[in-house]
């Protein structure tokens, strides 16, 4: 269905970015069937911002982006790319982001400007506020064609990295043993020995016992030393 029919509208980073013909459709619908251009068009970017979330974590983890569509019943992002079931559950994961940093721009804007007075800040707030928080909640929904459902393994994956992460660290309060733990420890009184220190005087006794042996094996295999004549 969303083959053809599409309008160029320019690029984004040399991706195409298109306007399907069933669009407007889906802009009146959005406002309610009722004559509000700022709503229309706030439909298209909330629709364009979800997709480039999704096509800017593409291009992140070094896939490739073939399109962004527009269309009436939301949008497409055309990828292709071998990526791992991590970097899939992170994609899905960018069109919500995108959406939830509009939210908190106009949630922000609503409290610095006060209450709405007009009705294009009517639109605007209903449209980028409530309806956003809607779709948000929408497109989370753990089941297809919404993104929560390759979203919300994300959640497990890191939850499962963060648990790898404190097994492997050594607890703080258990430092990692050390050669000299096997090492009996110096006798009460006296004054331990520097690190190192033992084991040189340990090699200087065996090299000293060492030496003495073979002295003592050559004096043994030596001949009898005569005594000479005057």
């Amino acid at each position: 269905m969303f083959d053809r029919g599409f309008l160029n509208l320019g690029t984004w980073r040399r991706v195409p970015v298109r306007l399907h013909w069933t669009a407007p459709l889906g802009a009146a619908l959005f406002g309610g069937l009722r004559w509000a251009p700022v709503v229309w068009v706030a439909f298209f970017v909330l629709v364009l911002a979800h997709e480039l979330g999704h096509a800017y974590l593409v291009r992140r983890y070094g896939h490739h982006v073939m399109a962004i569509d527009v269309t009436g019943f939301g949008g497409l992002c055309r990828w292709f790319g071998t990526a791992t079931t991590f970097e899939r559950a992170a994609i899905a994961w960018g069109g919500v982001v995108a959406q939830a940093v509009l939210l908190i721009i106009a949630g922000g804007a609503l409290l610095v400007f006060g209450p709405v007075r007009t009705q294009l800040a009517a639109d605007l707030v209903g449209t980028f506020v409530y309806a956003n928080f809607w779709l948000i909640v929408l497109n989370l929904l753990p089941f297809p064609p919404f993104d929560g459902k390759e979203a919300w393994p994300l959640a497990r994956m890191l939850f499962q990295r963060w648990r790898n992460e404190r097994t492997d660290t050594p607890s703080p309060s258990a430092p990692p043993p050390s050669r000299r733990a096997s090492i009996p420890g110096p006798v009460p009184g006296s004054q331990a020995a520097p690190r190192g220190a033992a084991d040189e005087t340990n090699e200087f006794a065996e090299f000293l016992r060492r030496v003495a042996e073979a002295a003592g094996e050559a004096r043994r295999n030596s001949p009898p030393v005569r005594p000479r004549s005057r």
